[in-house]
């Protein structure tokens, strides 16, 4: 299993593009993929340098996948020492 987070923090550039769509088409069907993402899927395609590129990558990966969205608070900032610091003065 092979774990991308964060994808889109950044624009690819061309190499990248090209990088990460020789490793979608290596690995399709023959492993899994997990993609961590602040985007919305429809909008990965603005990532890659090249759309057709974008495009066929992107294909590879919906072919069999699933999505699932979570939505609410994140989860980093119920962790942080700040708030539990503003809790502690009354903040919360």
């Amino acid at each position: 299993m092979l774990i991308l987070d964060d994808l889109g923090l950044h624009r690819l550039t061309a190499q990248q593009s090209a990088d990460l769509y020789g490793l979608i088409l290596n690995r399709h069907r023959a492993s899994s993929f997990v993609i961590t993402s602040n985007q919305a899927v429809d909008e990965w395609l603005s990532l890659f340098d090249d759309p057709i590129l974008g495009n066929s990558a992107l294909d590879g990966l919906a072919n069999a996948s699933y999505q699932i969205v979570i939505e609410g608070t994140s989860y980093r900032e119920r962790l942080s020492p700040h708030r539990a610091l503003l809790g502690a003065q009354g903040g919360d």
